[in-house]
């Protein structure tokens, strides 16, 4: 015989109904908070984030530039109660929120949040020179605003502001400065790439114009950054020695810091990369937001932008500080390695290649993973980059030696003409090695062994060349049939590295 259940009393289901409904309810609410975080609700939008860094965005000014991305720390989920029919209480615990994992070369990587990265390019040159930073050094940077003279997007990873939209129609009409920018808004109009204009026409006269208006819109974008610095897309900064650079100094306090350039005024030279603290760009930049009316006219008849930049700091009695060569407008295989190039930690290099941003973000990469946590100095870059293919002699190469340059003068009876001086020297009071080393290269070494503080030599076209600091240069092809070859001082370059030291106290130049 089948066995049958007998019914449950109506005021017993409706319990079971009461329970089972209270069950799924607290489940959603445990489900609902482990799933979602505020940055994962739907309702939760944010503009497009800059490559690297947290992206949640708080609500944007207006002020701010279209395009421009701000970035934030994600806070901490709280402990969040939940009433049901007053009777019972459920704590729902907060849930940890995973951080996102840590960017492969991003471990240890200093906190910037007190400094935005002013990036200026062109758009000639910005997807050549731009995208290998999105990869190495502006990887795991949070605030990076970017600048050019065509608005533009690359991919998902920057948006470049056309710094020239603002300058006044009385600067740029019948200006032929500004023919570059006119053509490079045709081609971008017709989805034409832009780089083929740069053969033909010349940019630099067009780039002047950036950097006033540049100094504007930053100012714009974000006024509470401690720390401003602007470099270029053939620079590469390297964070590890800014951020304890930085921490020496008051960003209260007017400072204007570069590697000094001259014109009149001293200024810091804009592609070694400057540093504006949040007081300097206050006083002349937030105090005179009319700079550009002021100074546009100017602009057509100075050599740089940079110079503008100097001239504007001045005129509010902020004075360039120099950094040199901390600040530094040369690259690994270019600096003149000597007592101060050695020992100090290099916050820039410049007119550095894709490939050469990379090797250099590698190397950086290499020493954290070895445990070194030192500076990156000069130093060190000599000893990866540089030393081991010095050799004595190696042809179709230029090693830039340049402190002394022997050529006999081509009319003997005006060889000792004030222009004809090497070293505080006639050409007749010269030795007679000196005076035969443009004959050959093997004279020429012969002319740097006599010279003890000579380091290195360079010998092309009947003429001898004399380095007293070591540079490593590049290849160097024939020219008119005639050889470059170059030479360096193998044993006195081992006995400058051991009077040199392996520098226990780095050199900060004076920055406590």
């Amino acid at each position: 015989m089948a066995f049958t259940s007998p019914l449950l009393p109506s005021s017993s289901r409706r319990d079971i109904v009461l329970i089972g409904s209270v069950i799924c309810f607290l489940t959603l609410i445990i489900t609902f908070r482990s799933a979602f975080t505020r940055d994962s609700l739907p309702w939760h939008t944010s503009k497009q984030p800059i490559l690297g860094g947290n992206t949640e965005s708080p609500a944007v000014d207006s002020d701010v530039p279209e395009g421009v991305v701000i970035h934030t720390t994600a806070k901490a989920a709280v402990p969040h109660a939940t009433t049901i029919f007053s009777t019972v209480t459920v704590q729902v615990e907060p849930t940890s929120t995973p951080a996102a994992p840590a960017r492969s070369g991003c471990e240890g990587f200093p906190n910037t949040d007190d400094i935005l990265l002013v990036m200026k390019t062109g758009a000639t040159e910005a997807y050549d020179k731009l995208p290998i930073h999105f990869v190495t050094t502006l990887l795991c940077n949070n605030d990076t605003i970017y600048f050019s003279d065509m608005e533009m997007d690359m991919g998902p990873n920057a948006h470049l502001i056309d710094t020239l939209s603002d300058v006044p129609d009385e600067i740029t009409k019948g200006n032929g400065d500004f023919d570059l920018y006119r053509k490079m808004k045709e081609y971008h109009e017709l989805n034409e790439d832009p780089r083929p204009l740069k053969e033909g026409m010349v940019g630099w006269n067009l780039d002047k114009y950036k950097f006033l208006h540049m100094l504007l819109k930053t100012w714009k974008y974000r006024q509470d950054a401690p720390w401003y610095v602007f470099i270029e897309a053939d620079t590469a900064l390297i964070w590890s020695n800014l951020r304890p650079f930085l921490d020496r100094l008051d960003s209260k306090k007017k400072h204007y810091i570069g590697s000094p350039t001259y014109l009149n005024i001293e200024f810091a030279h804009g592609g070694t990369g400057y540093i504006i603290s949040n007081a300097a760009m206050k006083a002349a930049v937030g105090d005179h937001p009319e700079i550009a009316e002021k100074y546009d006219k100017d602009v057509k008849g100075i050599c740089c932008g940079d110079f503008m930049i100097g001239r504007v700091l001045l005129d509010q009695e902020i004075k360039l500080t120099r950094a040199w060569p901390l600040l530094n407008g040369e690259k690994p295989n270019t600096f003149p390695y000597a007592q101060n190039h050695w020992c100090q930690p290099i916050m820039t290099m410049h007119h550095l290649s894709a490939q050469e941003v990379s090797l250099v973000w590698e190397f950086e990469q290499e020493k954290k993973r070895n445990g070194d946590n030192k500076p990156l100095i000069f130093m060190d870059i000599f000893n990866h980059f540089v030393l081991p293919h010095l050799r004595s002699t190696r042809k179709n190469w230029s090693n830039l030696a340049g402190d002394f340059v022997l050529r006999a003068p081509e009319d003997p009876s005006k060889e000792d003409d004030e222009n004809n001086k090497f070293g505080g020297r006639k050409w007749s009071e010269l030795s007679e090695t000196m005076r035969s080393s443009p004959e050959s290269p093997e004279k020429c070494a012969a002319a740097c062994e006599e010279d003890r503080e000579c380091m290195e030599w360079q010998h092309h076209d009947r003429e001898c060349s004399l380095g007293r600091s070591v540079k490593f240069g590049g290849v160097k092809t024939q020219t008119d049939g005639k050889e470059w070859v170059s030479g360096w001082m193998m044993d006195r370059i081992g006995a400058m590295r051991e009077k040199l030291g392996t520098c226990e106290k780095v050199d900060w130049m004076g920055f406590a």
